[in-house]
C-alpha cells in the first residue's frame, strides 16, 4: 500500500487503517474464494496530485514499484470533489494487472457506509486484475457503479477469479503457467453470453488469450512483452559492469534469470548469447540459445556475428560464412552504425577465411586500429596462400581455397603425399591455372624430390603474384640445396622483406653469409628485429 501525501494529509492514521481495510476485505472472500489479504508494507508515496484521471496516476505508481514481489500494489490518493458512485471514479486498474489506484473516501459518510464501500471498490479493482470484467446487472461487486446493496460477486465472476488464483503468481512470469492460465480463461469467457458481458472487455481478455496462444514470451496486461522493471534495469546494468570488468562466469549467472523471464527483450538476449558464446561456445544449449534469439530478432546483426563465432569455433566455416553474409546485410540496412561494428565483422570474415569480404568491410571503418589490423593480416594471408587481390576468385569461393592450401600443407607436413596429390588435382580442376594451386604443386613436387618441376611450378606463382612469401621460400630452399647462392640468397632476403617474422629464412640466409661480411649486417638485422642474438 502505497499512500500520496494527500492521502496522508487527511488521514491521521492510515497504516491502521488500511490494515483494517485488508482484514473486511478478507472477510468478504474468504469463504467463497478461500484467500485472506495480507498487508506486506504500508509506504509514504511522494506524489501530491489533483483530483483528476486515475490512469496516469496508476502508471505512476507503475514506475515505483513494479510488484514483482507481492500479488497487488495499492495507490491510495484523496477522495474526490465529490461521489458519484462511478467504480472508475472510486478506483482503477488495468485488466489482467498487478497494481490498483483508490480514492480516499469522505469522513461524511457513515461508518459503515464508508467500510462497505471500501470493501466493494478494493475488491472490484482487484478482481479485474486476475481477468475478472464488468457486469452489467447492477447486482454485484463488478456492476460499473456502486450500489450500497451490492454484496459479493456472482457466481461466474467467482469462476473468472478462481482461474486466475489457480494460476498466479507464476502465470505473470512463467510462459507455461501462462498458456494454461490463458487456455482456461478463454474458455471461461467464450461461455459469458448475453448483454451483460458484452463489450470491450470481453473482447480484451479473448484478444489476449489468443496473443499467449501465439507468443514465445511472457506477455503483460496489454498484451505486449513483459518489459524489464526498474529493479530488473538496475540488475542488467550490474550485468554489464561485471562483463566489462572481466568477470563473464559471474556476469552469466546474475543474468540468467533476467533472460529465462525476459525472452522477448533484445538487449537482453543479445547479452545472454553473447555471453554464452564466449563462454561455452561448444555446447549445444549455447547455439539453441543464439539461434532462437536469432528467430526473434532477425535483423540483429550481433547475434548472426556470434552465431557465426560458434560455426567457427566447430569448424563449420561455410555456415560461419552465411551468417556473417546476413549479418553484412542487417548492417547495411540500418543507418546508425558504429564503425567497431563494421571492423568486428571483418575480423570474423578473415578468421572465415573470406579475404576480400573481410578488405572490403574493414574499408568501411578505415580510422580504427581493429580494421588496419584486419587489413594487414588479410595481405599476409593473401602472400602466404599465393592468393591475388582484385579479379579472380568469386569470394564467396576464397575460403574454400584458402582453407585447402592449408589442408593440403598439413598433409604434406604429416608424410601424406597421396590424399595430398588428390587434393590437389581435384582443385586444379576447380581452380585452373590459380596461382595458389600451382603454390601446392610446387610443394607436392618438392616433397617427391622432383626439384626441377617444384622449381619450375614456384616460378609460375611469382610470375602470377611476385610477393607470394612461400614461393620465395621453397626457391631459396631448392637454391641453397642445389649450391645456387645467389638466387637462393635473392629469395631469402625477398622472404625477409615480405614476412621479417619468418625466422627459417634467417637461418637459411645466415648459412649463405657463412664467411662472408654479410654475416655480421644479418647479425646485427637480427637483433634489431627480435631482440636476441641470430643463433
Amino acid at each position: 500500500m502505497y499512500a500520496d501525501a494527500d492521502h496522508r494529509a487527511r488521514s491521521l492514521h492510515w497504516e491502521r487503517d488500511v490494515e483494517a481495510w485488508l482484514q473486511r476485505a478478507g472477510e468478504a472472500v474468504r469463504e467463497p474464494l478461500g484467500i485472506t489479504f495480507e498487508l506486506e508494507s504500508a509506504r509514504a508515496w511522494d506524489r501530491r496530485g489533483p483530483d483528476g484521471p486515475l490512469e496516469p496516476v496508476l502508471e505512476t505508481l507503475e514506475a515505483v514499484d513494479a510488484g514483482e514481489d507481492v500479488d497487488l500494489v495499492v495507490g491510495l490518493v484523496a477522495a474526490p470533489a465529490s461521489f458519484s458512485g462511478a467504480q472508475h471514479e472510486l478506483g482503477f486498474a488495468r485488466v489482467l494487472g498487478r497494481h490498483c489506484i483508490l480514492r480516499g473516501l469522505s469522513g461524511e459518510l457513515p461508518v459503515v457506509a464508508r467500510q462497505r464501500l471500501e470493501v466493494a471498490v478494493l475488491l472490484h479493482e482487484w478482481a479485474h486484475t486476475l481477468g475478472a470484467m464488468h457486469v452489467r446487472d447492477g447486482r454485484g461487486w463488478m456492476a460499473p457503479k456502486y450500489d450500497a446493496g451490492q454484496r459479493g460477486f456472482d457466481a461466474r465472476t467467482l469462476g473468472l477469479l478462481s482461474v486466475g488464483l489457480r494460476h498466479l503468481p507464476a502465470a505473470r512470469v512463467e510462459l507455461e503457467a501462462q498458456k494454461a492460465w490463458a487456455r482456461e480463461l478463454r474458455g471461461v469467457v467464450e461461455a459469458l453470453k448475453g448483454p451483460a458481458w458484452a463489450g470491450p472487455e470481453r473482447d480484451f481478455l479473448l484478444e489476449w488469450t489468443e496473443r499467449v496462444r501465439a507468443s514465445s514470451g511472457v506477455l503483460g496486461p496489454e498484451g505486449t512483452p513483459r518489459s524489464l522493471t526498474p529493479h530488473e534495469r538496475q540488475r542488467l546494468a550490474e550485468v554489464i559492469a561485471l562483463e566489462k570488468a572481466g568477470r563473464p562466469e559471474v556476469a552469466a549467472e546474475a543474468l540468467e534469470p533476467l533472460a529465462v523471464r525476459h525472452p522477448q527483450d533484445e538487449r537482453v538476449q543479445l547479452l545472454a548469447c553473447y555471453l554464452a558464446v564466449h563462454l561455452t561456445p561448444g555446447a549445444d544449449a549455447t547455439r539453441e540459445r543464439c539461434e532462437q534469439a536469432i528467430a526473434r530478432f532477425p535483423r540483429e546483426p550481433s547475434l548472426r556475428m556470434n552465431v557465426a563465432l560458434l560455426h567457427l569455433h566447430a569448424g563449420r566455416f561455410d555456415e560461419a560464412r552465411d551468417s556473417l553474409v546476413t549479418a553484412r546485410a542487417n548492417l547495411e540496412a540500418r543507418t546508425d552504425v558504429e564503425p567497431a561494428q563494421w571492423a568486428g565483422l571483418a575480423g570474423l570474415f578473415l578468421r572465415a577465411h573470406c579475404v576480400t569480404w573481410a578488405e572490403q568491410t574493414a574499408a568501411r571503418a578505415p580510422a580504427l586500429a581493429a580494421s588496419a589490423s584486419v587489413l594487414e593480416q588479410a595481405a599476409r594471408l593473401r602472400r602466404q596462400v599465393a592468393l591475388p587481390s582484385g579479379p579472380g576468385v568469386d569470394p564467396a569461393r576464397e575460403a574454400v581455397l584458402v582453407r585447402a592450401v592449408s589442408d593440403v600443407e598439413a598433409l604434406l607436413h604429416a608424410g601424406s603425399p597421396a590424399p595430398a596429390r588428390e587434393r590437389i588435382t581435384s582443385l586444379a580442376k576447380a581452380f585452373p591455372e590459380h596461382p595458389s594451386v600451382t603454390l601446392l604443386q610446387c610443394e607436392l613436387h618438392l616433397f617427391q624430390g622432383r626439384l626441377g618441376s617444384a622449381r619450375t611450378a614456384c616460378e609460375r606463382v611469382l610470375a602470377l603474384q611476385e610477393d607470394a612469401v612461400q614461393a620465395h621460400l621453397l626457391l631459396g630452399v631448392l637454391a641453397t640445396n642445389t649450391r645456387a647462392h645467389a638466387r637462393a640468397r635473392k629469395h631469402l632476403e625477398r622472404v625477409i622483406a615480405l614476412e621479417p617474422s619468418r625466422t627459417e629464412a634467417w637461418h637459411l640466409l645466415a648459412r649463405e653469409y657463412r664467411g662472408t661480411r654479410q654475416l655480421k649486417t644479418l647479425q646485427v638485422r637480427y637483433r634489431e628485429q627480435f631482440a636476441r642474438d641470430l643463433p
